[in-house]
């Protein structure tokens, strides 16, 4: 057993292990003062002691934590304890990129799916002058619902450290490193832009871009190899995906492709003009899981919106699906407390008024986009025992998106009704795309054993998968809101 199992470190009592690595480890923690179970990674001693990286490691955890993007792990604290620096961040469950494609190539649609949520995240990064420097499988994190996050930022190699990489890692962590890391020259964020090619690669294909157990035939291929063609090693890929893969894994910084957004919108236009092969790793699932939510502030992108196809079972988000035990990764980046504050006190007027016809306008009538979602009728499960068969409404916005009704029996009025205002109050339209939603209701959400928080919050991810003519939002426990 590890010997911090059953131990106390500082505020947290620290419950078992989630993972280990070169750079330190993970564990699930009780903050005995906030009263939460949290992800706690303690890094390890040799850069702990290590001047020029503590200094980084303050300045990069406290950049990190202040970016507004859905697809970034929240940091709750950083800092030191007797000696050990350590970051404090919310428990999400999920497997690793990594971990999925271990079982087999994913279909191009949801390869392309992941790697755009990621370049959201990135670019949201790059924006304020981060860089993550170690884009790589094992550093993206897949929930059930293929809602992606990308972590460690804050602790990945920059310019000027001893080693270029880990124990441990080493390999994992070379195979998607830029021909300018080995160089000497300056870091850019192309290095990042590079290590997403080489991530969509693995996720068309399978395999790393240049397969090699030695350093130097890896620096080698790298700095002068042409890149793999995914179309090649997966004959279910598109051949349009080589010309992405090609200019994403320049040589060149100034030849790939101008942002990790960029990289990701080619990527989409390659499926899109190529067909969507699968393979037998296949779509999204709609099962229960739990989430982390961020409010986005940014201006819109017209780009960012455009649906995503991702490969599904019609009747998938119907049902439970076996997953292994997930792995639970948390590195980094921010939630922004105070607009989310400003979702709450929107909502406050609603939580003091019956959820039902009265608090909300009913929405009687066909969906324009297509046919109703599956919706619950009769008296909800809460002490009101209240029923909103017809749903709701948001009261200033109309079409898609701007309806709601529940989904499962243990789903309220009250709080479907908090789902579609916070929905709106958050994000100010409807997107098919993959989002996380904090809504408050009828109770505070750190009071009910099971369900992931945000504070007293429930969070929520919302998304429309192929087929339907709605956006199916699950989350909190047990909970399913549809918005059309």
């Amino acid at each position: 057993m590890n010997a911090r199992v059953g131990t106390a470190f500082g505020k947290y009592s620290i419950t078992r292990v989630l993972g280990k690595g070169g750079m330190g480890e993970v564990y699930e923690a009780y903050d005995t003062e906030k009263g939460r179970t949290v992800a706690l990674k303690i890094l390890a001693d040799e850069y702990s002691h290590d001047v020029t990286f503590r200094t980084r490691f303050q300045r990069e955890s406290h950049a990190a934590a202040v970016l507004q993007e859905p697809h970034v792990i929240p940091i709750h604290d950083w800092g030191e304890i007797d000696g050990s620096l350590y970051i404090d961040m919310r428990l999400v469950q999920g497997q690793t990129l990594s971990e999925l494609i271990a079982t087999g190539p994913l279909a191009p649609a949801r390869a392309v799916n992941i790697v755009g949520q990621i370049a959201a995240a990135l670019d949201a990064a790059h924006a304020e002058g981060l860089i993550h420097r170690d884009i790589k499988p094992q550093n993206i994190i897949v929930t059930p619902a293929d809602f992606a996050y990308l972590v460690d930022f804050g602790i990945a190699e920059t310019r000027g450290d001893s080693r270029l990489t880990t124990a441990g890692t080493r390999i994992g962590t070379l195979n998607y490193m830029a021909p300018e890391r080995f160089t000497g020259q300056l870091i850019t964020a192309a290095v990042d832009s590079y290590a997403l090619a080489c991530v969509l690669y693995e996720a068309l294909t399978g395999e790393t871009p240049f397969a090699s157990d030695s350093q130097e035939s890896l620096f080698a291929a790298h700095l002068s190899a042409p890149p793999p063609r995914p179309s090649v090693a997966n004959p279910l890929v598109p051949s349009a995906f080589d010309d992405v893969v090609a200019r994403g894994m320049a040589k060149d910084p100034d030849d790939r492709f101008g942002t990790a957004g960029g990289l990701a919108r080619a990527a989409q236009r390659a499926l899109q003009g190529g067909g969507g092969a699968t393979s037998r790793t296949g779509g999204a699932t709609g099962s229960q899981g739990r989430y982390a939510a961020t409010v986005v502030t940014e201006a819109p992108d017209p780009t960012r919106d455009l649906p995503v196809p991702v490969p599904r079972d019609p009747d998938a988000h119907r049902r439970s699906r076996n997953w292994v035990l997930p792995t639970v990764i948390a590195i980094a980046a921010a939630l922004i407390v105070g607009a989310i504050g400003i979702v709450i006190g929107m909502l406050a007027n609603n939580l003091g008024q019956p959820a039902g016809p009265a608090a909300a306008t009913s929405t009687a009538g066909p969906s324009p986009g297509g046919p109703l979602p599956p919706l619950v009728t009769g008296p909800d499960q809460s002490a009101l025992h209240q029923s909103c068969d017809q749903g709701f409404t948001a009261t200033t916005v109309t079409g898609f998106g701007s309806r709601a009704g529940r989904g499962t029996p243990e789903t309220s009025c009250l709080f479907t009704n908090s789902v579609l205002t916070s929905y709106w109050a958050e994000y100010g339209n409807a997107s098919p795309l993959p989002r996380a939603v904090s809504a408050p209701g009828a109770v505070d959400c750190s009071k009910v054993p099971g369900a992931l928080c945000d504070g007293a919050n429930f969070l929520m991810h919302c998304q429309q998968f192929p087929g339907d003519s709605w956006i199916t939002c699950t989350g909190g426990k047990n909970a399913r809101v549809y918005l059309w």
